[in-house]
């Protein structure tokens, strides 16, 4: 231990020296002895350093120093902020965090007067000059990761330049034990009949889904890196494009660019001049016109799928799948529990079940996504404008509420004590078996899942005890339906920021398939929760306020037909009018300005409701429908496989 330290410690508190010890490893292959290794470094160089009483704690974790988003990052800074911790002792700064980062969170530990010392970056903030070694450490390590990435790099494509890096292959070819180069891989002879039919399949119009059913039919092998164990459209169209199959493979189609908010990489597209190929036309199974020749057949019959974009750039292009707009990500199919997602039958306003996308599930309907939405708000409005004044009974409801919710949350903190005793006592025998000489993977990956368990649990504990208790503020009635208007009517619909508040609102919505009792058109209703305490934006009144302002509603997401929508007030003309009189079909259709075919149908609806004794027109469809466009549990593909929580809301 070449650091060594010029300037004694001083508790805070005159009595006590708190300290937190940081310990990283990067990767799972690494030794999880490492970090108590380092653990014992930073103890033997704080007691040799001081003599007094120590309070010493560690934070322990597994990752790379890279990510900046990490929660013991988080932890760290919070403790520091805290002003209860004397030191923050690493082995070395790479082990907090990397690049500016690093530097950063030791200024904030000079900010609140805590003494930061990294042992092999000599760096200590109680000494002058601290600012110089904690630069060119961070420097140090930026360079020396970029000078391992890139000659890692050079390598890589150096070996693929001359046949090598030869990875999992698709259907078809032959990679024999020890084998070194491109050379020594050849092609299964069986395949060579099953990819011949499978690009006249596609050359004569049929579709991916076509050629999955024939390869399922015929019983054919995927490839050997497959995870599943059937072909599926996915995975036809990707062995389609793959250009190994004319004999030419190809290298360094994407590569990762680091997010420097965060730390974390994401693929990207490489440049053209960086994408290496190899010519290996012994592995070729079609002859590479041909093969081009079917790309751009496919990319041109396929072109009027992809999205449009607006002038010329993809809208939804670097956005999260999750980032939709409202209802996206939030409606859930009753019958198999899959969830709704946008391109229903072609239209990218209409939502479809993913279960019967994949033939997983017969209801077929689609969601027409404006439509649904502007009656989900309407319904939310007139139910929060409908709110009576709160009366000392409901008054007396949330106090009751608030001191339950007291009551649970006591009765949680103590039981995550608990937990997170024991579990501290089973990760310290884990550890004393192991430092006893014994190894096993068994026991490795229990000490690895004990210690994220207990994590979460710390976690859960500190998010409890920061939580206010019997701190409730109710807002007046008025106050809150004025917040209702200002939120919900004045976002745009098509914005995340009215995502995110209808999800605070409803976080599920469940949708049931219905037909009218004389037969017609099937459609959808929505059930969902109404969480009305989400406008709130105080944690505490809202949790308070949640199972009181609880509703639970049921949203038509259609517009009824002409005759049902006619239908009650033709009842009361009827009625009105009974006797000598009776208005004729013909004068009610008049007065209502339909024609007089409408009003007989009306007429026939509610005959055929007093016959089933049924108030409700529409009747819910619980089985596959005998008739009709929605026939997707007839084909050969369909196997229904619902969801545990189906049609829960």
């Amino acid at each position: 231990m070449s650091f060594t330290n010029t300037t004694s410690f001083t508790p805070r508190d005159n009595h006590v020296l708190h300290v937190l010890g940081v310990e990283r490893i990067s990767k799972e292959s690494q030794d999880e002895l490492s970090l108590d290794d380092q653990e014992a470094l930073l103890k033997q160089y704080i007691k040799q350093n001081y003599d007094g009483p120590i309070d010493f704690i560690s934070i322990k974790s597994q990752g790379s120093g890279e990510y900046l988003d990490r929660s013991e990052l988080f932890e760290i800074e919070s403790l520091i902020e805290s002003r209860n911790l004397d030191v923050v002792i690493c082995e070395d700064l790479g082990r907090i965090c990397r690049r500016r980062r690093a530097y950063d969170l030791c200024e904030l530990c000079e900010d609140y007067g805590t003494r930061l010392i990294a042992l092999n970056d000599k760096v200590d903030t109680s000494q002058d000059g601290w600012q110089d070694s904690a630069f060119l450490s961070t420097w140090h390590h930026e360079r020396s990761n970029r000078d391992t990435s890139d000659r890692i790099r050079r390598s890589l494509r150096n070996r693929f330049i001359n046949g090598g890096i030869i990875q999992t292959l698709v259907f078809g070819y032959i990679k024999p034990d020890g084998t070194k180069t491109d050379q020594d891989v050849y092609k299964n002879p069986e395949a060579e009949a099953i990819y011949e039919h499978w690009f006249t399949m596609l050359e004569n119009g049929a579709s991916y889904s076509d050629v999955a059913d024939w390869l399922n039919r015929e019983k054919i092998p995927l490839g050997p890196g497959s995870r599943s164990d059937k072909w599926s459209c996915k995975m036809v169209r990707r062995v389609t494009y793959n250009p190994i199959l004319k004999g030419e493979r190809v290298r360094n189609k994407k590569k990762s660019k680091r997010v420097n908010r965060t730390g974390r990489r994401k693929s990207e597209n490489s440049p053209p001049e960086e994408i290496l190929r190899r010519n290996c036309p012994h592995l070729a199974f079609i002859a590479p016109d041909r093969y081009d020749r079917l790309i751009m057949l496919l990319d041109t019959r396929n072109k009027k799928y992809c999205r449009k974009g607006k002038n010329g750039k993809d809208t939804r292009k670097n956005v999260s799948k999750k980032r939709t707009r409202f209802p996206g990500q939030m409606v859930e199919c009753g019958i198999c529990g899959h969830k709704y997602v946008f391109g229903g039958h072609g239209q990218k306003d209409h939502l479809m079940c993913d279960g019967a996308r994949g033939h997983t599930c017969w209801n077929g309907v689609t969601i027409d996504g404006p439509l649904a939405t502007e009656k989900i708000l309407s319904a939310i409005l007139t139910e929060i404008e409908q709110l009576p004044d709160f009366d000392q009974k409901f008054l007396a409801n949330v106090q009751n509420e608030a001191r339950r919710l007291d009551q649970d949350l006591v009765k949680k903190q103590s039981q995550l004590e608990s937990e997170i005793q024991r579990q501290e006592q089973v990760i310290e025998n884990l550890l004393n078996y192991i430092r006893s000489g014994n190894s096993s993977e068994r026991v490795s990956q229990d000490l690895s899942r004990v210690e994220t368990e207990l994590k979460e649990n710390q976690l859960e504990l500190s998010s409890i005890k920061d939580k206010p208790r019997s701190t409730v503020e109710i807002p007046d009635i008025f106050e809150l339906k004025e917040l209702a208007r200002t939120n919900l009517l004045h976002l745009d619909q098509e914005s995340w920021e009215f995502r995110i508040l209808m999800k605070r609102l409803i976080p599920k919505i469940v949708v049931f398939p219905y037909q009218l009792c004389d037969g017609g058109k099937i459609v959808l209703r929505a059930q969902f929760r109404l969480f009305i305490a989400g406008l709130l934006e105080n944690s505490s009144t809202r949790d308070t306020l949640q199972k009181p302002l609880e509703r639970v509603l049921t949203v038509d997401l259609f517009d009824s037909p002409q005759r049902n929508a006619y239908r009650e007030v033709v009842v009361e003309m009827r009625q009105a009018n009974a006797g000598d009189n009776n208005q004729t079909v013909k004068e009610i259709a008049e007065s209502l300005g339909i024609t007089d075919t409408a009003v007989q149908y009306a007429m026939a609806l509610q005959r055929q409701m007093d016959s089933l004794g049924i108030t409700d027109p529409y009747i819910p469809i619980t089985e596959p429908p005998g008739t009709g466009k929605l026939i997707r549990h007839k084909h050969p593909r369909y196997q229904f496989t619902p969801l545990p929580h189906a049609g829960e809301i």
